[in-house]
């Protein structure tokens, strides 16, 4: 369906081989047309989602998208270090990355 190798379940996107995204395998969400893409991350207590208004043609990782949902997990990090919460361990291993 999308041309890469995919896991999906009840519907939505889960994190597989070739399409990662949230900080563990209990993300899913959805790609969309033009680099749009939405997902829920239950581990780090975080729901996203990107929209734009001049579509492109990346399924994953679009380089817009991308540096975005990269900044708000190295947000979260950040907070989670400051009331030295140990709770969002997987948000600071993404944000890491």
């Amino acid at each position: 369906m999308l041309g890469v190798p995919s896991y999906f379940s009840l519907g939505f996107l889960r994190p597989g081989p070739d399409v990662w995204f949230g900080s563990s395998p209990r993300a899913f969400g959805s790609p969309g047309a033009g680099g749009s893409f939405a997902f829920a991350d239950p581990d780090a207590h975080i729901g996203y989602a990107y929209v734009m208004n001049k579509l492109d043609f990346h399924l994953q990782d679009d380089p817009r998208e991308k540096a975005l949902r990269d900044a708000v997990y190295h947000a979260v990090a950040r907070l989670a270090d400051r009331s030295g919460g140990g709770e969002r361990r997987a948000s600071r291993e993404i944000a890491a990355v």
